[in-house]
């Protein structure tokens, strides 16, 4: 969660500096960018994609802007300053924002980061900077070369399709039985996503490069790096994976949704808008509904959980797949929401 909400706190951030209107303005939510992506950072290195595609695209603009100073417009608009994106400042103020730029989005944030580590500094672990970056060469490596296999882990292909939820909580015993059919009653809570949201959004990701080129679309940019930055990385790894670690991109997910969404909604009168949009948010509530034993722990009756045979799709026992996670040592089952 901390993570997930400096990502979305840097984009945020990072859209206000853009839009400013005055060098101090920029100045200011840029030293705040940098801070915020500096404690994200620090609380889980995932932030560093959030760092790298703002950063990357600070730089295109910078450079963008520089060229349109010397010698006119040039590029995509959607990529420069023009059409009130970004700061309106004249060349004379150009070197200070760089050196501020500097300041807020390396030093600032690997400042933040080395003091997060203070607890070790004063427990005597850390004696110099040096064992500070040892530990993290150390951190990084045990992971590369973790070979360990987990029941309920998964390929990042698998994540946008909920193939294979992490399972949190289970209990089969001691809660009793169900008042109507005398069974016993049984709990489970995982972090299987809503179906509805996140395999909409499958669509609305793909579709985003067609508003990148077709409509020069900078929202569609932003929302396109950023889900790319968040989750690609993912298939570098190597060690046992889970459904969890698609958080980062998953707010991209629903932005491409949203985004996606408005666009269908203003070719629309606003009839048809209400349709669309009030339709969309029903099913989300609908399978919010539907599954919201799954994500509290709510006891239902073992039926009540699992498809049996015989038993029509459309029936009240449509819960959950019936499957059991193979031993550790396996293969994960894919598909399998149990």
């Amino acid at each position: 969660i901390f993570p997930i909400f400096f990502i979305l706190a840097s984009y945020y951030l990072f859209l206000v500096h853009i839009q400013s209107r005055s060098f101090n303005t920029s100045m200011l939510s840029l030293v705040a960018l940098g801070t915020v992506l500096g404690i994200g950072i620090a609380s889980k290195w995932i932030v560093l994609a959030a760092w790298a595609s703002i950063v990357l695209l600070l730089v295109v603009r910078i450079v963008l802007r520089i060229l349109e100073i010397e010698f006119g417009p040039v590029g995509w608009p959607f990529l420069s300053w023009r059409r009130g994106q970004g700061p309106a400042l004249s060349s004379v103020y150009w070197p200070a924002y760089l050196a501020v730029a500097v300041i807020a989005l390396v030093i600032i944030p690997l400042g933040i980061y080395v003091l997060s580590w203070y607890p070790f500094f004063a427990r005597g672990q850390f004696q110099s900077l040096t064992d500070l970056i040892n530990y993290q060469v150390e951190s990084f490596n045990y992971h590369k070369n973790l070979h360990a296999t987990h029941p309920y882990g998964s390929p990042a292909w698998s994540w946008p399709l909920l193939a294979r939820p992490v399972l949190y909580y289970a209990e089969y015993t001691n809660l009793g039985l169900d008042a109507f059919t005398g069974q016993p009653l049984i709990a489970r809570m995982s972090n299987l996503g809503n179906p509805w949201i996140w395999w909409t959004s499958l669509p609305c990701v793909a579709a985003l490069p067609y508003f990148i080129v077709r409509h020069r679309s900078f929202a569609a940019t932003l929302i396109l790096l950023g889900f790319i930055t968040q989750y690609a990385p993912w298939f570098l790894i190597t060690r046992v994976l889970f459904m969890y670690h698609m958080f980062g991109g998953l707010i991209f997910m629903v932005l491409a949704d949203a985004f996606v969404l408005t666009y269908l909604a203003e070719k629309l009168r606003p009839p048809g808008r209400r349709l669309l949009v009030g339709g969309y948010l029903g099913m989300a509530v609908l399978f919010f509904g539907y599954f919201y034993p799954n994500w509290t722990a709510l006891p239902l009756s073992q039926p009540a959980y699992y498809i049996s045979t015989g038993t029509p799709i459309w029936g009240p026992k449509l819960w959950l797949a019936n499957c059991k996670p193979n031993l550790p040592a396996s293969e994960p089952q894919l598909f399998c929401w149990n």
